[in-house]
């Protein structure tokens, strides 16, 4: 065996190692939190607190029905949308990076790994109504983002995929007759976890949702259901809706402030 290949298998084993790990968190925290009693005592008093006030807000309340509403109607569209995409002939990019991950199927890991992220973030911050709402927020802003993205962009998969298995998304946003290959810019899987990572309040949370950014991208990728640019575009484009409209309101506010000084 060369040189490089050791290398490559080393990287490889530890990549699959720290797969391991962060599948395993989930467990060991959860373990923890069930062993305080404190801390659940306080945390359903909170969480009937804080949902009380913020569903007493109009404009809360009228969000929340909102947004799950067009996550919904979202949806249905997209089932005729991905046929559509499924159907067109697109591009196959060269994609060198690729040939540094390991062939390997992850299907059943890369499901556990995205529901108890998920569920985690859920239930650490449930009572926290804001953060539950921004949340829904970024899942719909992005998942409308990345169909635009997928219906400009008109890729081919690369080459040796092996396809992607979601019991949940192919009965809900995937095509039921088709394994869906081409929604390919950006990855969905990559950005979920980085939501989650955005949204977390928690330093420990932070830390886990980091570690499980990295280890969803090596599995995608090792998988080849994306190249490394739907990768890095899933980080990029999320942070930019995530923090763009709070930038942006910054800067009219600073420019208004501007304009009444020059009065």
């Amino acid at each position: 065996m060369s040189e490089a290949h050791a290398r490559l298998n080393f990287v490889s084993n530890l990549c699959k190692l720290k797969i391991k790990f962060v599948l395993l968190c989930p467990l060991l925290m959860a373990q923890y939190f069930m062993n305080q009693q404190s801390f659940w005592s306080n945390y359903f008093k909170v969480l009937k607190k804080e949902w009380t006030v913020a569903l007493a807000n109009k404009s809360f309340r009228r969000t929340l029905y909102i947004v799950p509403g067009l996550f919904i109607a979202y949806s249905s569209i997209t089932q005729y949308l991905s046929n559509y995409i499924e159907s067109r002939q697109g591009v196959r990019l060269d994609d060198a990076l690729l040939q540094l991950f390991p062939a390997q199927d992850f299907s059943f890991a890369i499901f556990i790994l995205l529901y108890t992220s998920l569920l985690m973030l859920i239930v650490t911050h449930v009572h926290q109504p804001k953060v539950i709402m921004r949340l829904i927020e970024m899942h719909f802003l992005v998942a409308v983002v990345r169909q635009l993205c997928i219906l400009m962009v008109a890729l081919e998969p690369p080459a040796g995929i092996i396809v992607l298995r979601d019991v949940f998304l192919e009965n809900t946003l995937y095509p039921h007759n088709i394994p869906l290959t081409k929604d390919l810019f950006f990855s969905g899987h990559v950005a979920s976890i980085w939501i989650y990572f955005l949204c977390a309040q928690y330093r420990y949370l932070k830390i886990f949702f980091l570690l499980a950014t990295l280890a969803m991208g090596f599995m995608i990728l090792s998988m080849r259901v994306h190249y490394s640019y739907d990768v890095l575009g899933a980080l990029l484009f999320t942070s930019l809706i995530y923090f763009g409209p709070s930038r942006a309101k910054s800067y009219v506010h600073k420019v208004k402030a501007q304009l009444a000084l020059t009065k």
